[in-house]
């Protein structure tokens, strides 16, 4: 697994300096006399796929190798559905590029090859034996998924842009919406704040929901080969 841990990270690190460096921007000063690099806010490496990114690299690295089994089983089901969601269902076209530039501009290809990989290692974790699979690491699976996904409300709203007028919020931009939890990826207009809520507990409930039953097959499965 240590081979593959590597080749990940290579695979990583080159798509992340393609990203960069493709969306990169030069955006004059606000006096116009000098420019500066810029990239866009909705490309930090804050959304789930991106933060699996950084846990590939300390799962290589660490040498507690308790931990490295954790993080394996958190890898496993987060890399194999989040990476299949972000193939089937692509953002990038929504938030970066235009469909009709999918075969020309370099992002596309670092977006979905990248997903492809994250496929790719959940599979081989699964189909090693690197992993004791049990309900203490879906419980532990669940909550990390789930305390993100809360911590993006705040930092959805940290890169947003709000409007005041006489001391009161009247409109607010946002830029990014990492997890989806300021925006739903169907377009469907939310005008109440319940229907949010609801929302925001549906893609909650929908996401456990996945990793316990992905959980549930790979614990079933070896409890079959002991017996």
């Amino acid at each position: 697994m240590i081979r593959v841990l590597t080749s990940a990270c290579i695979v990583c690190a080159a798509s992340e300096l393609c990203k960069v460096f493709s969306v990169i921007e030069l955006v004059p000063s606000a006096g116009g006399e000098l420019l500066y690099p810029y990239i866009p806010l909705n490309h930090l490496p804050l959304h789930f796929c991106s933060i699996q990114l950084l846990i590939i690299f300390y799962t290589r690295f660490t040498k507690d190798e308790a931990r490295r089994e954790q993080l394996y089983a958190f890898l496993c089901p987060t890399s194999v559905l989040g990476g299949l969601m972000a193939l089937f269902m692509p953002s990038i076209f929504s938030t970066t590029i235009p469909v009709e530039k999918a075969f020309t501009a370099p992002v596309s290809y670092q977006f979905f090859l990248y997903h492809t990989m994250m496929v790719a290692l959940g599979l081989i974790i699964l189909n090693s034996d690197e992993v004791k699979w049990n309900r203490k690491h879906m419980f532990s699976t669940v909550g990390i998924v789930l305390v993100m996904g809360f911590a993006s409300l705040y930092v959805n709203s940290i890169m947003a842009s709000p409007t005041y007028r006489d001391g009161k919020l009247i409109s607010v931009d946002f830029w990014t919406n990492f997890f989806f939890t300021t925006m739903n990826p169907l377009g469907i207009r939310l005008t109440e704040k319940w229907q949010w809520c609801v929302y925001f507990f549906l893609i909650g409930f929908l996401a456990s929901g996945l990793i316990i039953a992905f959980y549930e097959i790979l614990i079933f499965r070896r409890q079959k080969k002991k017996n």
